[in-house]
């Protein structure tokens, strides 16, 4: 869309009802993307200070771009957004793969990330690369963000490890958790990579010790609270959230 998207609220309402969105964004006057989820109304159960001013922040795995906007509302000195770029690319179980004939929600996420930016008159930069290829190139962070991720992932402690690699301040790691019967507080995951998206199912004790075994400390757990998401069935359910310290 050329131009200045902000300065056109119909042209802009348009190209946001062209798109199939996974966040719920506020663009503009009246112009509120329809996403998979809405964050908005749970914000403060993510651990996320008040003011991030004068901090360089990473959102991995940024999608629409709720978050990395978030950080940067919230006074970020600088942010940068790491995604991959094609849906051949995702960790996705080679199962699930074949059984995805119109991946949509990530096909189009380049351009919803980039008309959102410009609506927002945003400055995040946005960096096509895996969590797996994280690294110092990129420089350190005082605060990085990660949602939902670790669940789609082959090697979550793998990429653990890279998100404490360029941390120098705290990182914050969202996620679906499960609660096991008889778990008792022990680190929990079942494995799946067949019957649906995730590889992996976490329990909570298992992404704080996850966190603790790449090098995280004093981890704080956040209460767990349900993301209720339109599209239902596995999308929905108990979402846990922990912020470590290197």
């Amino acid at each position: 869309m050329p131009g200045d998207v902000a300065s056109d609220p119909a042209g802009l309402a348009a190209e946001v009802e062209r798109l199939h969105w996974y966040h719920t964004l506020e663009l503009g006057p009246g112009v509120v993307t329809r996403g998979m989820f809405d964050h908005r109304p749970m914000l403060d159960r993510y651990l996320l200070p008040k003011s991030l001013e004068g901090l360089r922040c990473l959102d991995v795995g940024t999608m629409d771009g709720f978050w990395a906007f978030e950080l940067e509302r919230r006074g970020a000195a600088e942010v940068v957004a790491v995604d991959l770029g094609e849906p051949d690319e995702l960790d996705w179980p080679p199962a699930y793969r074949e059984r995805q004939r119109d991946p949509v929600i990530d096909a189009t996420k380049s351009d919803r990330f980039e008309l959102a930016r410009r609506a927002l008159g945003s400055d995040v930069r946005r960096e096509l690369r895996s969590v797996y290829q994280l690294d110092t190139d990129l420089g350190s962070f005082d605060l990085i963000y990660c949602g939902d991720l670790l669940s789609h992932l082959r090697d979550p402690v793998g990429a653990l490890q890279r998100i404490r690699r360029v941390c120098r301040g705290s990182a914050i790691i969202a996620n679906p958790i499960v609660h096991f019967r008889l778990a008792r507080g022990r680190p929990i995951a079942q494995f799946d990579g067949i019957d649906e998206w995730q590889w992996w199912e976490l329990s909570g004790p298992a992404i704080e010790r996850m966190m603790r075994a790449v090098g995280f400390r004093d981890v704080q757990v956040g209460k767990p609270f349900e993301l209720p998401s339109r599209a239902g069935g596995s999308w929905r359910g108990l979402r846990g959230v922990f912020r470590g310290w290197v």
